[in-house]
Parts: C-alpha cells; sequence; structure tokens
C-alpha cells in the first residue's frame, strides 16, 4: 500500500506542475519601449513573442513622430508569452501655417486657435494709442510661418489708451470760465456747477471744489464746483 500511495502522490505533483505550466504560461520581461520608434518597437517585441496594443495620442514637440512616449506594463515588468503591451505613441507630424492675429480681438484669436490647432501660451498687456483695447498688438511667430501643430503661441495685447492723470489743483478763488477752460483743454470736464450766494465775493468765482487739491485724477473722475452767484 505504501509504494501504491508514493505512486498516486508523484501523479498528483506531475499533473498539478503540468497544469501550472499551461495555465502560467512562460514568463519574461518586458522591453522598454519608451523612446523607440514604432516600427522597432513592433521587431523588438516580435522576437519576444509580445503584441502591441498602439494608442495615438497629439503630437508632442519633445518626441518626434510616431514614437512611443509610454507603455503598459512597465519596461521590466514579467508578462506572459503572446500578451499585449499597450503603447501610446506621437501622432504624425502635421505642420499648420500661423495665421495673421494682428488688430484681431482676443476672442476671434481663440477661435483661430482652435481652427489651426495652435495653443496659446503667454498674454502679455501693454497701453496703447493705435490697438483698441483686448486686440492682438504682436504675437511671437510672426503670419505665414510653418510650425508643427500645437504648437504654443505668445500674443501682446492691448489695454487701450492710458488714462491720463494728474494732481488736482488749488482752483478756489478763481474765475469759473478760466476753471473750465483749464479743465477741458486738458480732456477733462467739469460734470456740476452749483451756483451759490456768497457775500462780496465776485460772480463767478469758484468757492468750493471737489475733488480736493493734491488729489490724483484722471478724466473718469467726477469734477464738481461751487461758484458765487
Amino acid at each position: 500500500m505504501g509504494l501504491v500511495a508514493f505512486y498516486f502522490l508523484v501523479l498528483i505533483a506531475s499533473i498539478f506542475l503540468t497544469m501550472s505550466v499551461l495555465i502560467k504560461g512562460e514568463e519574461l520581461r518586458a522591453p522598454k519601449l519608451i523612446g523607440k520608434t514604432l516600427q522597432e518597437a513592433y521587431q523588438i517585441t516580435s522576437s519576444h513573442g509580445i503584441y502591441l496594443k498602439k494608442e495615438v495620442i497629439n503630437f508632442d514637440k519633445n518626441y518626434k513622430p510616431l514614437t512611443i512616449i509610454d507603455q503598459f506594463p512597465a519596461a521590466n515588468t514579467l508578462v506572459k508569452e503572446k500578451s499585449f503591451i499597450k503603447i501610446y505613441v506621437t501622432a504624425e507630424l502635421t505642420e499648420v501655417i500661423i495665421p495673421n492675429l494682428s488688430n484681431k480681438s482676443l476672442k476671434d484669436c481663440e477661435i483661430l486657435f482652435t481652427e489651426n490647432n495652435l495653443k496659446k501660451r503667454f498674454t502679455s498687456y501693454i497701453n496703447s494709442d493705435k490697438i483698441p483695447a483686448d486686440h492682438i498688438i504682436s504675437q511671437s511667430y510672426p503670419p505665414g510661418t510653418t510650425v508643427p501643430i500645437g504648437t504654443s503661441l505668445d500674443i501682446l495685447v492691448s489695454k487701450g489708451i492710458r488714462d491720463r492723470s494728474f494732481i488736482m489743483p488749488f482752483i478756489i478763488g478763481q474765475k469759473a470760465s478760466d476753471v473750465v477752460y483749464f479743465f477741458e483743454k486738458r480732456g477733462f470736464r467739469i460734470s456740476k456747477i452749483t451756483r451759490v450766494p456768497y457775500g462780496y465775493i465776485e460772480p463767478g468765482t469758484v468757492v468750493k471744489q471737489f475733488p480736493s487739491p493734491g488729489f490724483r485724477i484722471n478724466p473718469k473722475n467726477l469734477i464738481s464746483i461751487q461758484i458765487s452767484q
């Protein structure tokens, strides 16, 4: 009986090992494919008995077209023979022509970026007497330049005319007509003139002002005066 039991255990062990091999299959380490071209990857994996599952992503300027930039499982991971490795491949290089963005509004600019598969990188603003506010003054690539799809552009945008400003002067005691002329000549406007009785002061003389002297003003500020009647 002891000999029979021994042969029976040997048989069970053989069956177990055979099934383990059949189920598990031969294992090998996944090759490093990142940085390889698609053609090179196919050559490498075919020699290892491994299949590839490809996913194309947008063009990446850091890699050449049809280059593998990532893989799963990672290199040196144990995989079964005839299993799949998923690879992420950059798209084929496509070139576009840079459009003319000069004098275009920011809204129109966004549309042109989308239509031409371009990206906006840095946006800077400066005052301009010639270009309306929120319109493009210049761009980092000249119009007509051929660049890879997905290229990023910098744009310079107008903030419009710089507001003129100066310190509110002391105008009490001055003639109202002189004060009005003084401000209008500089692009300012007296928004309100109120006549008030004021002792023996000559009519038309400024007796009160707003803003007070020393206050910095620009054309958007409201300026009002009271004058003697």
